[in-house]
C-alpha cells in the first residue's frame, strides 16, 4: 500500500468516521451500562484525562467498567476484563510476565531491563512490572481502559494504552458491605468492606478478599492439582478533608497470591514426542508441580488543594512485589531412574533409549523483586475564560531484581546442563509535561501538549552455565572461552511527546475529535540471553509510536442509544519484539529482542449501548484491526539442505507479516435485564458472548502456532430485593466449556501450549448497606 502524508491520513479518517455516523466516536462507555433513573442510559465520568469528565466528552478512546457491573458479572482477575474488551488479547501464564497486547501492540519481552507498552495504574500510580495484573480487583469505583499511545500526560513509557484502576473513595456517609461465594473446582470466594465517616472532617474505609479454588488440570505423577488458586487481598483508605480545599487521601494495598503452576500440554508433537502425548489435554503426568506466586504491595500519598484559580495535586508513592515462577516448560514428564549416568554423574546419552524420553525437559525458574518510589506534581486550573491548561513534573525510581534458572535435558542434542542469569536493573524517569486547551467557540475547541521524558538505566548481569550449553559458548571480554561471565553498562534515552486534538460538539449529543498523538518506550539489553560481556551491553533501541486517530461519541432516542466510532492509524517506528532465532543447528533456538524496523496498526473501534424498554440494556461493541510488520525483522529458521543431507538456519525477512496476537475481528454483545417480580424482589439476566478472529502467537506466522478463532458465553442470573441491600447470582463463565489456548509455543518440533480457564459456574450471595 503506498505511503500517505500526515494529513491525508488524518483526512481519511475523518472522512470515514463522517461518513458511517454523523458522528459517533469511539471506544468509550461502560460495557454494560445501566439505566438511569430516566430510562436512559447512565452518564459515566471517567478521569483518563487527569480530570474528571463525561466519557462521551472525552476525545480519547476509552471504555469503562463500573464497579457494579464487575461485581454483578463476578469479575475477580483483570484477565476477565480483557477477555470482554475487543482486539485486547492477555496471556496471564507467567505470573512475572504477562503477555498484554491492545490494538496489536503490547509487551512479551522477558527481561529485567525491558520497560511495558501497556501502563497499568492505580488512583494515578504507576504499577510496575507484572503488578496490574496480579493485584486482586475489589472495592472499584471503576476500571478505565485507554487505548493508544498515551504520551502526554502519562509519566512512565505508555506507548500502547493505560489501564486505570480508580476505587471507591470513602465518605461521611456509612457504606458496608460482605460477599461470600461457592462454585465448582472447590471455588469458595469472601469478599467484605466497610467504610464512613471517623471524625471531623476524617473518613476511611478497609476492604478485603479471601478467594480459593482447585486447579483446572491434575499432575498423574505427584497426584497433586496444577493451576489451583489461593489469594488474599486488603485494602485500606483514610481521607482528611479539613475544609472545601483540602483533600488528602492515604491509601494502602496488599495481594498474597499462591498458585501451582502452569499446565503445558503438547498440542502437536515432534516424531519423537508422538508416545508422550496426553490422550487427556488437561491431565497427565509432569515431574513437578510448579509454581505462580506473587506478593505485592504499595502506599499512596494523594493531596488535592484548591487555590481558587485550579488544583494542586501531589501523589507520592512506594510499592514493592515479589514474583516467583517455576514450571517445566517441556510439558512432559522424565523418569530419571531409567537414566544411565557416568562416573561424573551426567547422563549417558548413548547407554540408554532415547526414545523412551520426551525430547525437552526444560524446568524454568524465574524470581523478581522489585521496588519502586514515585512522585508527581501537577496543577489544574480552572481559569473562567476560553482557555485552561494542566502542568506538571514526575519521577519515578526503579529496581529490580531478576534470577531465571534453568535446569535442561535435551536428548536428541545430547545435552544436560543448567544455566543461571541473574540480572539487576536500576532506573530513574524523569519527566515534565503541559498541556492547555483553548475554545475558539462555545462549540470548537482545541487541546494541544507535550512532554518531556528522560530514562536514564543502569544495568547488570551475571551468566553462568553448568554442564552442556544451552546456546553458544560463552566468551570473556578477551574472547576466551568461560563458564561464567559479569557484564554492566548504562545509558540514557529521551523523547519528546506531543498531541494535538481537535474537538467539536456540532450538536447536544454529538461529539467529535480528530487527534495525533505520539508515544515512546525506553530501550533496554539482551543480558539475559547474552554469550559474552559485549554481547550484554548491546542495547536494543527505543520504540516510537505515532498515533493518528478520529472519533465520533454520540448520543440518541433522549438518552437511550449511545453510537460511538473510532478510526486509527499508528505507526510504530523500532517496534521492540521477542522470537526465537537460530544461531546453531546443533543447539535449540535462542530468545533474544530485536527491533523490527517498522510496523502498521489501523483500524475501526465501534460500540453501542441501548435501553430500547425501561429495565433492559443491550450492548455491542465491535473492533476491525489491521496490523502488520511494515520495516525488516529478521528472523531464522532451519531448512534442509540437499548439498550437506542436513538442516541449516536461514534467514528469514518477516516484513508483511501480521504483527503477533493480533484479530483482524472481534466482538463483545449482549444485555442486562432488570425485572421486577414482586413489590419486594427483582429479578435480573445478564449475558454476554465475545468473539475474537484467529491470530498468531508469532511474527513468523507460522500456522502451527496459528489461535483459532473462539467465542466465549458468560452469564448470570438471580434475585435482589427490591432496596438493592441483598442479592443472589448464580454465574457461569466460558458456558459451552471451550477450550482454547492461552500460550503456545513451536520447540524443537513440537507446539507447547497452555489453556484458559474451562467452565466454571457458582453462586454468590451480597448484602449492602
Amino acid at each position: 500500500m503506498r505511503d500517505y502524508s500526515h494529513a491525508k491520513k488524518i483526512g481519511l479518517l475523518i472522512g470515514a468516521a463522517t461518513m458511517i455516523a454523523m458522528p459517533a466516536t469511539g471506544r468509550a462507555q461502560d460495557s454494560a451500562p445501566q439505566a438511569a433513573e430516566s430510562g436512559g442510559l447512565e452518564e459515566i465520568v471517567v478521569t483518563a484525562r487527569k480530570r474528571e469528565e463525561s466519557l462521551q466528552s472525552t476525545p480519547l478512546s476509552v471504555s469503562a467498567f463500573s464497579g457494579d457491573m464487575l461485581d454483578k458479572a463476578g469479575i475477580d482477575d483483570f484477565s476477565e476484563i480483557a477477555a470482554r474488551v475487543p482486539g485486547f488479547t492477555l496471556n496471564p501464564d507467567n505470573i512475572s510476565e504477562p503477555n498484554i497486547f491492545l490494538r496489536g501492540i503490547g509487551t512479551d519481552i522477558e527481561s529485567a531491563a525491558a520497560s511495558a507498552a501497556i501502563g497499568f495504574f492505580l488512583n494515578d500510580v504507576y504499577l510496575p512490572r507484572a503488578q496490574g495484573t496480579a493485584i486482586e480487583l475489589f472495592d472499584l469505583e471503576r476500571v478505565e481502559i485507554v487505548r493508544g499511545p498515551q504520551g502526554t500526560l502519562y509519566g512512565k513509557n505508555v506507548v500502547g494504552g493505560a489501564i486505570n484502576f480508580i476505587t471507591r473513595k470513602p465518605t461521611d456517609s456509612f457504606r458496608a458491605g460482605i460477599e461470600a461465594g461457592i462454585g465448582n473446582y472447590g471455588a469458595i470466594e469472601v469478599k467484605g468492606h466497610v467504610g464512613g465517616g471517623i471524625g471531623e472532617g476524617l473518613s476511611g474505609s478497609i476492604a478485603a478478599t479471601s478467594r480459593m479454588r482447585d486447579g483446572f488440570a491434575f499432575n498423574t505423577f505427584t497426584g497433586n492439582d496444577i493451576e489451583d488458586l489461593s489469594v488474599f487481598g486488603v485494602l485500606g483508605q483514610l481521607r482528611y478533608q479539613p475544609s472545601d480545599d483540602l483533600d488528602i487521601l492515604l491509601t494502602g494495598d496488599l495481594t498474597r497470591r499462591r498458585a501451582s503452576g502452569k499446565w503445558v500440554d503438547i498440542q502437536i508433537p515432534s516424531d519423537h514426542n508422538i508416545p508422550f502425548v496426553n490422550p487427556d489435554r488437561r491431565r497427565g503426568p509432569n515431574n513437578i508441580d510448579g509454581r505462580q506466586n506473587a506478593d505485592l504491595g504499595g502506599v499512596h500519598l494523594t493531596a488535592n488543594w484548591d487555590s481558587g484559580s485550579g488544583t494542586l495535586t501531589s501523589i507520592t508513592a512506594y510499592r514493592e512485589g515479589t514474583f516467583a515462577a517455576k514450571g517445566n516448560d517441556g510439558g512432559s514428564f522424565i523418569d530419571f531412574t531409567r537414566l544411565v549416568y557416568d562416573a561424573g554423574g551426567r547422563i549417558n546419552f548413548f547407554a540408554i533409549d532415547r526414545d523412551a524420553f520426551n525430547d525437552d525437559y526444560y524446568v524454568n525458574i524465574k524470581d523478581e523483586k522489585v521496588k519502586s518510589f514515585s512522585q508527581e506534581l501537577r496543577f489544574r486550573s480552572d481559569f473562567e475564560g476560553p482557555f485552561n491548561f494542566l502542568a506538571g513534573v514526575y519521577y519515578q525510581h526503579e529496581d529490580v531484581d531478576r534470577v531465571e534458572d534453568a535446569d535442561y535435558i535435551f536428548v536428541d542434542y545430547f545435552a544436560q546442563g543448567r544455566e543461571i542469569a541473574e540480572t539487576r536493573l536500576k532506573s530513574d524517569t524523569y519527566a515534565a509535561f503541559v498541556e492547555g486547551t483553548f475554545d475558539i467557540t462555545d462549540t470548537l475547541g482545541v487541546t494541544a501538549g507535550i512532554r518531556y521524558t528522560k530514562d536514564r538505566k543502569r544495568f547488570s548481569v551475571y551468566r553462568e552455565t553448568i554442564g552442556d550449553f544451552l546456546g553458544a559458548e560463552f566468551e570473556d571480554e578477551a574472547g576466551n572461552f568461560t563458564r561464567s561471565f559479569t557484564a554492566s553498562t548504562k545509558q540514557s534515552w529521551d523523547a519528546w511527546t506531543p498531541s494535538v486534538n481537535l474537538h467539536w460538539k456540532p450538536a447536544k449529543d454529538v461529539y467529535l475529535y480528530a487527534l495525533v498523538s505520539k508515544g515512546y518506550k525506553s530501550g533496554g539489553w539482551n543480558g539475559e540471553n547474552a554469550t559474552s560481556p559485549g554481547e550484554a551491553r548491546a542495547s536494543y533501541d527505543p520504540e516510537y509510536a505515532l498515533n493518528y486517530e478520529v472519533g465520533a461519541k454520540t448520543t440518541w432516542l433522549d438518552g437511550r442509544l449511545r453510537l460511538n466510532l473510532t478510526g486509527f492509524w499508528t505507526e510504530y517506528k523500532d517496534l521492540q519484539t521477542q522470537q526465537f532465532v537460530i544461531f546453531d543447528p546443533n543447539l535449540p533456538a535462542d530468545n533474544v529482542i530485536s527491533n523490527a524496523g517498522k510496523a502498521r496498526v489501523r483500524g475501526i473501534e465501534l460500540e453501542t449501548a441501548v435501553v430500547p424498554v425501561n429495565g433492559v440494556t443491550l450492548f455491542a461493541n465491535y473492533t476491525y484491526m489491521k496490523a502488520k510488520i511494515t520495516g525488516d525483522l529478521i528472523s531464522t529458521e532451519l531448512q534442509y539442505d540437499p548439498s550437506c543431507f542436513c538442516s541449516v538456519p536461514v534467514a528469514t525477512n518477516l516484513k508483511g507479516n501480521v504483527l503477533r496476537r493480533s484479530p483482524e475481528n472481534a466482538f463483545t454483545l449482549g444485555g442486562d435485564v432488570t425485572l421486577p417480580l414482586s413489590d419486594r424482589f427483582d429479578g435480573f439476566l445478564r449475558a454476554d458472548y465475545s468473539w475474537t478472529g484467529a491470530f498468531f502467537f508469532d511474527n513468523e506466522n507460522s500456522l502451527r502456532t496459528r489461535q483459532s478463532s473462539v467465542g466465549l458465553l458468560n452469564g448470570s442470573f438471580g434475585l435482589s430485593t427490591e432496596d438493592g441491600k441483598w442479592q443472589l447470582s448464580i454465574w457461569g463463565k466460558n458456558l459451552t466449556n471451550k477450550l482454547y489456548e492461552s500460550g503456545k509455543s513451536d520447540v524443537i518440533g513440537s507446539v507447547l501450549v497452555s489453556y484458559a480457564p474451562p467452565r466454571t459456574y457458582g453462586a454468590t450471595l451480597t448484602w449492602k448497606y
